[in-house]
């Protein structure tokens, strides 16, 4: 893509320091990325429950439309997801080649908001593919551009290790914030609302698709990519996708931090699609109002501080080490609450153990990325940067479809019972035991092999001010 309406100084970064600013971190990293954060994490955690309890779609095709259509649109994904990374790397504007793709994606992830709950019914090959071409056009499209220029941010805004690790936890408190809402909030204020009421439903949507337009226009705005900006003027090299390939795999952090994601991706994707169903059939009863809030607020609180802690720790000790020595905490938690996952006391202590232990990983990430990067560029003589943030989301989205695809095909398959206005069902114990494995169980299997994998990650260091 050439320089176009982006010549503009109408686009142009309103962060012109050559150092990372205050303003781009708060306004561009943080507050402008949080809308879309909250809008994904409410479809990671509640599309499927809208699919499940209030448009019942689990009987269609018996059953296997609802467990083959997430992995199949995955797949999808991914080709798009390839697709995007060469763009991305082919784009050169006085804008930077990543940035643009946010602006572009802004409007058209807002409407495919909307169009995934304004589903029509009553016809279920009709119904089907509604959600089919709705679902894919949001994440193969929509969210691919998104994604793909957004998980370049932090690598390209600077390539001083200190400015991206302190950079990298800013980045990541959005979705630690948008989490608190949608676990606190959301299950106390919004879902019981909602309720299995479709039209409240869309009419959610479409308030959340309102007030993300604006945000996500902001963290087009004010940030910047300092390392790629070309000012409209040089072409720079084309690198083929097997070139980069090759180039990325001679670098080993680059092949550490894609198996790591693989393995941390599919714990968290379980997770997401596991956790409402575990809060109101296994640890309390439907739609309560407090107990996923409590699961959420206890369990999560030491992500909170994590921004506090991140950096100091990272200087003492090292992201690399301060990551395992975090899952080793982790692993802990979840034996915790493996020990009676029935009872909300030890389960919200287990919970607080496991997410204390996970703050290293959670806001380290970015820069994690940002230094593998940089190890292929100082070993291939090449950036590949479109391809990377490719296969970073390409992981992320197959991990997310897998594990969709798994839990659905688990809770069709054993017997789930979904709710009516008025009438709470009791889920079978193979259907609980398969909630509480999905949830809590696969961790104690995740968190310590990614303990022995991030053992091979050679890390950047970098002196990081406090």
């Amino acid at each position: 893509m050439k320089q176009g309406m982006l010549s503009s100084k109408l686009f142009d970064s309103r962060v012109p320091a050559e150092k990372v600013t205050t303003r781009e971190k708060i306004l561009g990293h943080f507050m402008g990325p949080i809308a879309v954060m909250v809008m994904n994490s409410i479809l990671s955690n509640y599309l499927n429950v809208y699919y499940t309890d209030v448009l019942k779609i689990g009987g269609i095709w018996d059953g296997m439309f609802i467990s083959l259509f997430p992995i199949v649109a995955k797949v999808l994904d991914v080709l798009t997801f390839i697709f995007m990374g060469l763009v991305v790397d082919k784009t050169r504007s006085r804008q930077g080649k990543a940035r643009p793709w946010i602006l572009f994606a802004a409007p058209l992830m807002v409407v495919c908001l909307v169009l995934l709950f304004a589903v029509p019914t009553g016809n279920d090959n009709l119904t089907a593919l509604w959600i089919f071409i709705s679902y894919t056009v949001f994440y193969a499209v929509a969210f691919t551009m998104y994604s793909t220029a957004h998980t370049l941010l932090v690598p390209l805004a600077t390539s001083d290790p200190a400015e991206r690790q302190q950079l990298s936890t800013v980045a990541n408190t959005p979705s630690m914030a948008a989490g608190s809402f949608v676990a606190i909030l959301f299950p106390c204020l919004i879902v019981p609302f909602m309720g299995v009421n479709g039209g409240r439903w869309v009419a959610i949507a479409i308030v959340l698709a309102f007030i993300s337009f604006p945000l996500i226009l902001m963290e087009f705005f004010f940030t910047r990519e300092r390392v790629t900006e070309t000012g409209g003027e040089a072409e720079g090299e084309k690198i083929t996708l097997r070139e980069q390939m090759r180039c990325c795999l001679k670098s080993r952090n680059w092949i550490v931090l894609m198996i790591y994601l693989i393995v941390i991706n599919i714990v968290n994707a379980l997770f997401s699609a596991g956790t409402f169903y575990y809060c109101n059939w296994v640890l309390g009863s439907y739609n309560d109002g407090f107990t996923q809030a409590l699961f959420y607020a206890l369990g999560q609180a030491p992500l909170g501080i994590g921004i506090l802690l991140c950096n100091p720790l990272a200087k003492k000790i090292g992201k690399r080490n301060s990551i395992m020595l975090g899952m080793v905490f982790s692993t802990g938690g979840v034996l915790l609450c493996l020990v009676n996952p029935r009872s909300l006391p030890i389960v919200l202590v287990g919970q607080f153990i496991r997410s204390f232990g996970l703050i290293p990983s959670s806001y380290m990430l970015s820069s994690l990325l940002g230094d593998a990067l940089d190890d292929v560029e100082q070993k291939s003589g090449k950036r590949c940067d479109g391809f990377s943030s490719s296969v970073f989301n390409c992981i992320v989205t197959i991990m997310g479809g897998v594990a969709l695809c798994v839990f659905n095909f688990g809770i069709s398959h054993l017997g789930y019972a979904a709710p009516t206005a008025g009438v709470i069902p009791v889920q079978n114990d193979a259907i609980q035991t398969f909630i509480i494995f999905c949830v809590i169980g696969v961790q104690l299997i995740a968190y310590p092999l990614i303990a022995v994998i991030t053992r091979f990650f050679h890390e950047k260091r970098g002196v990081i001010a406090v």
